[in-house]
């Protein structure tokens, strides 16, 4: 019987044992380089730390030796109380410290409004701190808490003008108030103390009574002589410039005239009513 014949089918590679040895090898020794490679980046990594510490974290010449606190106001001369709030002291290593670290702590002090940190090489620390400047005292004249023109609610106790006079806002309670946080509820009021302090200088505040959402009632001294009341609408419809303005006029006119009565209610759409 004849014998069948077939078309020549792809004839398929055929690896021998060396060049199987050969593929091994180069894997091995891709291996090794790779492991090399690591060992030597991961001994470059422990030689820089060890090197900044021996040149900078450890060198006994960066110890710090000096705080400067730069301010115009509570913190000035008090460098070592607010290091120690800062959690900073003499002795530290300078490069030990994060000034970004710092500047956040500092910041969050309810009486910092702006504030910078720098080291002095070789020892030294430098804080720069803008403080706020307190507008009023809350709840009552003795009150622990004071609040700039912001509304931001700052500690008397460390407040730059902790001694001073300053008007009072009433119908505020200070149970519910913490160094801080914003008032909102004083922005009327304290638009206008700050439009005194500009542009008003007859006037002197002594207490701003919150009544409502639409009313303060200002209790006042004129030319440092005659005390008076005003009722003053805080709506946001009303511009409290024109309304001072109108509130002095009738003050002056009142006087020379001889009328002795002291409240005056604005009220009106600018027509001052004098009770």
């Amino acid at each position: 019987m004849a014998s069948k014949t077939f078309p020549d089918a792809k004839k398929l590679p055929v690896r021998n044992a060396a060049n199987v040895r050969s593929d091994s090898e180069k894997l091995l020794r891709a291996l090794i380089v790779l492991f090399v490679l690591m060992g030597v980046a991961a001994a470059l990594v422990f030689g820089l730390v060890g090197l900044r510490r021996v040149l900078f974290t450890s060198n006994p010449r960066f110890q710090l030796r000096e705080i400067i606190v730069q301010s115009e106001g509570y913190w000035q001369d008090r460098s070592e109380q607010l290091a120690s709030r800062l959690g900073v002291h003499p002795g530290d290593n300078l490069f030990s410290l994060d000034p970004g670290a710092l500047r956040r702590q500092l910041a969050a002090i309810p009486n910092v409004q702006h504030c910078e940190v720098n080291r002095i090489l070789p020892d030294t620390l430098k804080l720069r701190v803008v403080e706020r400047i307190p507008r009023a005292v809350l709840a009552s004249p003795r009150g622990r808490w004071v609040v700039d023109e912001e509304g931001v609610v700052i500690p008397r106790a460390e407040s730059m003008m902790a001694g001073r006079q300053l008007p009072v806002i009433l119908g505020v309670s200070d149970s519910n108030l913490e160094g801080g946080m914003r008032a909102e509820k004083l922005r009327p009021a304290l638009g206008i103390i700050m439009q005194v302090a500009c542009n008003f200088r007859d006037i002197e505040i002594r207490a701003i009574h919150i009544q409502g959402g639409d009313k303060v009632n200002m209790i006042m001294r004129f030319r440092g002589q005659k005390m008076c009341q005003a009722l003053i609408p805080v709506d946001n419809e009303r511009n409290i410039g024109l309304l001072l303005t109108a509130l002095q006029s009738a003050i002056i006119h009142a006087e020379r005239r001889g009328d002795r009565r002291g409240i005056f209610d604005l009220s009106f759409d600018g027509n001052v009513i004098i009770r």
